[in-house]
């Protein structure tokens, strides 16, 4: 363990980035706060969080479309791969890199130790009502 980590400052406001559309600032909002209530996001990690939201958001739509198409298209010489599908394996993959970093993938999540007082038998939703 690295003792002498840099932290960011605990002051910091952590808010949404600007350029998020409302569709990625709803995952924003769901996410977030129980990030930043367990010290995980930061002032200094909003980008990086945008950009999982973002991945959130262009999957979602992407698995909409092909969904309401068919994952395999006509081509000139028979049945070709929707080109949404590459979209929704892009962004699987971005939200999976990005989204371990904060701990959202169970395996990533085992890999992050918080301070004693941070565990509790209630879940980070509960703690925020």
């Amino acid at each position: 363990m690295n003792r002498n980590e840099p932290q960011p400052p605990l002051v910091a406001a952590v808010e949404a980035p600007d350029y998020l559309d409302a569709d990625a600032r709803k995952v924003w909002d769901r996410l977030a706060p129980s990030l930043v209530l367990r010290g995980v996001l930061t002032a200094w990690d909003v980008d990086l969080f945008g950009a999982y939201c973002t991945a959130v958001v262009h999957h979602r739509r992407a698995v909409q479309l092909v969904n309401a198409t068919n994952p395999l298209l006509k081509g000139p010489d028979g049945p070709v791969k929707h080109p949404g599908m590459q979209v929704i394996r892009d962004q699987t993959t971005l939200m999976t890199a990005i989204g371990g970093r904060f701990g959202l993938t169970p395996s990533d999540r085992s890999s992050i130790s918080l301070p004693e007082q941070e565990h509790g038998s209630g879940s980070a939703a509960a703690i925020l009502d």
